[in-house]
């Protein structure tokens, strides 16, 4: 089985691959000094901000999203943390992927994890934050959503007034601004704004902030204006350049992607190349520092891959496919060992700030131990999503046995219930259907064992029977 489009985590879904996703259930833990979160429906925890006057913090999370994970383990039991948020918020938490959670994710358009949300009593969306980047930006954020909530001018009611056709300059960059802020884009506001704002005003840093929070539409002008402010504060320090810095690489992304598409429908290569190298040149100023060559490939690959496939040249596709798992077949034991050690490391530097009762905790330790484990995962989990993309998309069995084999390369790296899925479906799809179905049952024993939830590989392995 292959992760989900929507599985987004901050910082941009191409960037996932370079960091790990554990399909373990978050932690979420509720300790008494720390956030206590109501439990009810979506009407209740409404009713309950009403009764006492305060505003919804709503975590929107899902069970593989490890930045939730860390949200949970660090801040939501931190003292300072509960404080805040128990005195300023009625505080609720929902997985994005189940029950009411999937209707407020689209109601919210939420599509990254962990999305907070500050609601009014009524629904009305307050303030957004998107990520998480330790315990003092989300209490700088908890102080925005507070502020947010005592403006006069607030966001639905300027809603309402573009929507009677309110549109005069100083009305416009105020709104366009609070969308921004709560990262809901109107870039058709936003084109009514620059029509009446010589180009010459475009490169102030609020202007960059309200362009990069709106655009949707690809336009060059935009596009080159945000990625040359992004390299110029590639090595900025400090958390409002860090928030800045974020807020324009979503908005380079949010543009490339938007070209991409265009690339795709009209089938036009030069603009995918141009789309890769606009992302290599964003990717490096986002992270700070420079992608490795093998990475820039990989994500170079990861664009060419999609380009084929949705302009229906499955021949280019496959080409790419089993070229890309080629690479990572050959891989040797002792470079893997040698990048897991690096990314170890860099584990136990970002773990010393954390407290000696979270270090002592089973869940840290557990982390601890996966960390060790990192490079490897990695391998495997790029290994299983090739060896997916094929199971999905080729018939041919020649390549869906080359498939196969990448498929039990990720099982010795890593024998999750996922990757166990993927041999399974293989397996069924080349007509082994004894050896689907026991290996199916494996995914779903394994899925058990760590606490998840078996029902998507229960339902598989229904149908493999069926077949």
């Amino acid at each position: 089985m292959k992760a989900t489009s929507i599985r987004t985590s901050l910082c941009l879904s191409l960037l996932l691959f370079l960091s790990l996703t554990a399909r373990s259930a978050p932690l979420r833990i509720e300790e008494p000094t720390g956030i206590t979160f109501f439990k009810g429906s979506w009407k209740d925890v409404l009713a309950e901000a009403k009764r006492q006057n305060k505003p919804v913090f709503v975590d929107i999370y899902t069970t593989w999203c490890g930045p939730c994970k860390r949200m949970a383990r660090e801040a939501f039991p931190d003292a300072s943390v509960g404080k805040k948020f128990n005195t300023s918020f009625v505080s609720y938490q929902i997985d994005a992927e189940k029950g009411e959670g999937i209707v407020l994710a689209k109601k919210y358009a939420v599509s990254a994890f962990p999305t907070s949300l500050y609601v009014a009593a009524n629904g009305d969306l307050i303030y957004r934050s998107v990520g998480y980047g330790g315990i003092k930006e989300m209490l700088t954020e908890a102080d925005r959503a507070v502020e947010a909530a005592k403006d006069p001018n607030s966001l639905p009611a300027m809603e309402k007034q573009y929507a009677a056709g309110k549109r005069d300059p100083a009305f416009l960059e105020l709104y366009l601004l609070k969308r921004a802020n709560v990262e809901m884009p109107n870039n058709e506001a936003l084109s009514i704004y620059l029509k009446n704002k010589p180009k010459a005003d475009w490169s102030s840093d609020k202007m960059i902030a309200l362009i990069a929070g709106n655009a949707t539409t690809y336009d060059a002008t935009i596009q080159e204006i945000l990625l040359k402010k992004l390299v110029n504060i590639k090595e900025a320090t400090g958390d409002e350049a860090m928030v800045f810095r974020n807020k324009l690489s979503e908005g380079v992304f949010r543009l490339n992607q938007d070209r991409f598409k265009q690339a795709i429908a009209s089938k036009n290569e030069q603009m995918l190349a141009e789309v890769i190298n606009t992302n290599e040149i964003y990717t490096n100023a986002a992270r700070g520092v420079n992608l490795r060559p093998e990475q820039a490939d990989e994500m170079a690959n990861h664009y060419r891959m999609g380009f084929y496939l949705q302009s229906g040249n499955k021949g280019k596709y496959a080409s790419l496919v089993v070229a890309q798992a080629t690479r990572l077949m050959k891989v040797r034991t002792t470079d893997i060992d040698s990048l897991n050690k690096v990314a170890y490391q860099h584990f136990e530097e970002e773990s010393q700030s954390l407290p000696d009762s979270i270090k002592r905790s089973d869940y840290f330790k557990n982390q601890l131990a996966a960390a060790k484990q990192t490079e490897p995962r990695q391998t495997a989990m790029k290994l299983n999503s090739l060896a997916w993309d094929c199971y999905e998309n080729i018939s041919e069995a020649k390549t869906l046995d080359q498939a196969l084999t990448w498929s039990a390369r990720s099982l010795e790296y890593d024998r999750s219930a996922m990757h166990l899925d993927t041999y399974a479906h293989l397996l069924s799809k080349l007509g082994r259907k004894a050896e689907a179905i026991k290996l199916q049952q494996e995914a779903i024993n394994k899925e058990k064992a760590v606490g998840g939830d078996p029902t998507s590989y229960e339902k598989e392995l229904a149908v493999m029977k069926r077949k």
